[in-house]
């Protein structure tokens, strides 16, 4: 009844690094990162595993025979499906627990109740970032910033960069 998880080595730049260094990614660059990563975040909720902290400085680009790889990184908070709600969870109930820059609403409320869909607002979040150079919501304060998360629209990706498609926005 115990979970282990390991993890290679990997060699390589985040996606946060990428963007700060190359400024937002071409769209076909960051749609081929974001498919990697919703590819492994797949198959970690087909083990049983909830990320509960996707951002792009999780996300690490290697290269690997002249081919761009994401690999996602640090499961520090990932969730077991099967993690009881009582006694030896990793959270309490109420707890918010994640980035606030990229955390899905429901989980700043609870973050034990945390399933796929907020991994899934995440990466969304995470897209915005590689297309936008920065995170869909900010503000003076912690609060604002997750007040956004709940209650605010983000500006369109087709509104900053005319070359992201709408269907994509």
């Amino acid at each position: 009844d115990l979970l282990v998880f390991a993890m290679e080595y990997v060699e390589g730049n985040d996606l946060a690094e990428t963007v700060r260094k190359r400024g937002p990614l071409p769209v076909t660059n960051a749609s081929f990162y974001a498919h990697q990563t919703a590819l492994g975040l797949q198959h970690a909720h087909e083990k049983g595993m909830v990320h509960r902290d996707i951002k792009p400085n999780n996300l690490m680009l290697a290269v690997v025979n002249k081919k761009h790889i994401v690999k996602i990184l640090d499961f520090g908070l990932a969730k077991a499906t099967s993690e009881k709600r009582v006694d030896g969870a990793l959270t309490k109930a109420g707890q918010m627990l994640g980035t606030p820059d990229y955390i899905a609403p429901e989980q700043t409320l609870d973050a034990q109740a945390a399933d796929i869909r907020a991994d899934i607002y995440s990466l969304g979040c995470t897209l915005y970032f590689l297309l936008a150079g920065r995170s869909p919501f900010s503000g003076n304060s912690l609060y604002e910033i997750l007040r956004s998360h709940h209650s605010v629209t983000a500006t369109p990706l087709n509104e900053l960069r005319p070359d992201v498609p709408a269907a994509l926005a």
